[in-house]
């Protein structure tokens, strides 16, 4: 799928915008590129939104005792942003005209393997990335 030249530009302001490398840079490259020339912005800002909580919360989890009465519920909190996170991306993705470009999307993040999961949380990070620069950009702005 070819990626525009405004869309790569924003990926690469994300990319500058940290010192961290987007883990999923292609993939980000491509939902953005459907949401924008679908105009799904609403679904998109889903995506970034539910992302960066599960983002959160997947380095997090790995801090909880998991014996604690809390770490029940945290670990709920993390499968629903995981399973919200997912549903935007795939409603984003189904856009793809291209069946093998489809097929990958479909076997790097959808299938239910914990494979699946750690690509999810490396997608949602390029995500929390993307909403830290848009708070930036917001508070930088009000100054």
């Amino acid at each position: 799928m070819e990626i525009s030249k405004d869309t790569q530009n924003v990926v690469d302001t994300v990319e500058s915008f940290t010192e961290k490398k987007l883990q999923k840079k292609n993939d980000f490259s491509v939902i953005m590129e459907l949401a924008v020339s679908n105009l799904m912005i609403e679904e998109y800002g889903h995506a970034v939104f539910n992302g960066t909580a599960f983002f959160k919360l997947s380095k997090s989890l790995n801090k909880i005792n998991p014996n604690e009465e809390s770490a029940s519920n945290f670990k709920k909190e993390f499968e629903n942003y995981l399973e919200q996170f997912k549903t935007n991306i795939i409603s984003i993705t189904k856009h793809l005209e291209s069946d093998t470009l489809a097929g990958r999307f479909d076997t790097t993040y959808f299938q239910l393997t914990r494979g699946c999961v750690l690509n999810l949380i490396d997608l949602a990070h390029d995500f929390a990335i993307f909403k830290e620069m848009q708070t930036h950009s917001k508070e930088e702005n009000k100054q």
